[in-house]
């Protein structure tokens, strides 16, 4: 987010909440200063952003989520067009993300961090991992089928379900009909 958007959204100055030293996950020395902000932002309400740097090997952390939790939930949004494309989301570091129609899924794992972003972003997220494990074999099947499904639903040319289960409860959608709902048997699937 650029300072202009931040100006035109008022948001105000992030306040620390947290400040921890811990040992590095890439070199495993004890360098990794991380502070952690709470932020007031539109659309969302408080967010807390994770920042920190090892001192030893440069290792770069960050991680966003929202400030207050709620009970395990499943999150699903149904992608008609271009309009849930834009929608906005918090994706906490332990929530998995999948695309029901075509079993692509995000699990985290030891070093995952939350982000914000938007429907599209995530897509995004997906076509690079479709791209490196094709790398090589873009005309073969089926690696051509996914990487021309995955372009169509960028451009809004395919109608798709997006899931997240996020056990911690502090991932969110800001949408229309965004269905939250407890976790289910299908998130127990896809963890």
């Amino acid at each position: 987010m650029g300072e202009d958007w931040i100006q035109e959204h008022r948001i105000g100055e992030p306040k620390p909440i947290f400040r921890i030293t811990a040992r590095c996950i890439a070199c495993g020395r004890p360098g990794l200063e991380i502070v952690e902000y709470l932020y007031e932002v539109p659309y969302f309400g408080k967010i807390i952003l994770g920042r920190g740097k090892c001192k030893y090997c440069g290792y770069k952390y960050s991680d966003v989520r929202m400030a207050e939790a709620s009970d395990p939930k499943k999150i699903i949004v149904r992608v008609e067009g271009e309009k849930q494309l834009r929608y906005l989301l918090v994706k906490s570091a332990m929530a998995t993300v999948y695309i029901r129609e075509k079993g692509y899924a995000m699990t985290p794992g030891p070093a995952s961090t939350g982000f914000i972003t938007t429907v599209e972003g995530i897509l995004y997220r997906f076509q690079e991992a479709i791209a490196a494990a094709c790398r090589g074999r873009e005309e073969e099947e089926p690696c051509r089928s996914h990487i021309q499904w995955i372009r169509e639903a960028i451009e809004g040319r395919r109608s798709f379900t997006l899931v997240i289960c996020d056990p911690e409860g502090t991932s969110k959608v800001h949408g229309e009909d965004v269905e939250e709902t407890s976790l289910d048997e299908e998130c127990k699937g896809q963890a």
